[in-house]
């Protein structure tokens, strides 16, 4: 229990001395006895901790998501850290954006046989996007995993309000009835009575949601990403691009995609 407690305790110091020092500002690792004493706490919060070995000695280290709030009263942290505390006391700090309801899961994406880091946290914008990193701290190495681009589509308004939608990335195509905003589009001037007046370009934004499932169930985790197809305004949404996402010979493989009205209770927010 004292070790737990010495732990937190060195959190908030390695967070002082982030702020601090320009050393530290893209991550990286210091010994216990280099660290400066306890500065003024600066209103952080631990949001999230577990014990898991994500170094690679067969050790649990104490894996921590810590937020920082130049407002108490507010849900948005301006600065987010992961810190990573090892057996020998050995740290590593890893600083990243700020945002909403900030989450960490742990998950082998590249097949090392390790856990990796996974946060998310969302901007908060009308496009309901989300910040998302993946890390590996191999060796006490932080090493960021790059995340996947995302896919592009090109829209043709058919008569009748059907949207037809085609991959680029892949060259599949679906169709996306909108008969049901049908008024809309007559009064925007997209048709008139089912008739094609004056097509627009659909926008395709970038990953809403972006999260670790074992789609395979081989023991390591691909990325299942969301991404809003938006018409003639933001609160217009036609659809979703899903894909599938599995890390192979050192980058993301696309391996399974589709566009659907209607996004999966599993893909959204929270």
């Amino acid at each position: 229990m004292f070790s737990k407690y010495v732990k937190i305790a060195l959190q908030t110091v390695v967070i002082s001395l982030l702020l601090s020092s320009s050393s530290l500002w893209r991550g990286g690792l210091v010994s216990a006895e280099e660290l400066p004493p306890p500065q003024t706490a600066q209103q952080s919060e631990l949001i999230q901790t577990r014990e898991i070995d994500v170094t690679g000695d067969g050790k649990p280290d104490t894996v921590s998501l810590v937020g920082m709030k130049s407002d108490t009263s507010s849900p948005y942290y301006d600065k987010l850290f992961i810190t990573v505390i090892g057996q020998a006391q050995t740290h590593v700090v890893i600083p990243l954006e700020g945002g909403y309801n900030p989450q960490m899961d742990f998950c082998d994406f590249i097949q090392d046989k390790l856990p990796q880091i996974y946060v998310s946290a969302e901007t908060g914008g009308s496009g309901g996007l989300s910040n998302y990193y993946i890390y590996s701290l191999k060796n006490n190495v932080p090493t960021a995993i790059p995340l996947p681009s995302p896919l592009h589509v090109k829209a043709t308004f058919k008569k009748n309000y059907v949207v037809k939608m085609k991959l680029e990335e892949t060259g599949k195509s679906f169709k996306i009835d909108i008969k049901d905003r049908k008024d809309d589009y007559e009064k925007f001037g997209v048709y008139k009575n089912g008739v094609v007046v004056k097509p627009i370009i659909v926008d395709v934004h970038a990953f809403g949601a972006l999260k670790p499932m074992d789609v395979d169930r081989d023991g390591y985790c691909e990325l299942k990403g969301a991404q809003r197809i938006t018409g003639i305004a933001n609160a217009d949404t036609l659809g979703y691009v899903i894909s599938v996402w599995k890390w192979q010979k050192g980058k993301w493989m696309l391996k399974d995609s589709s566009i659907i009205k209607t996004l999966p209770g599993k893909l959204r927010q929270g």
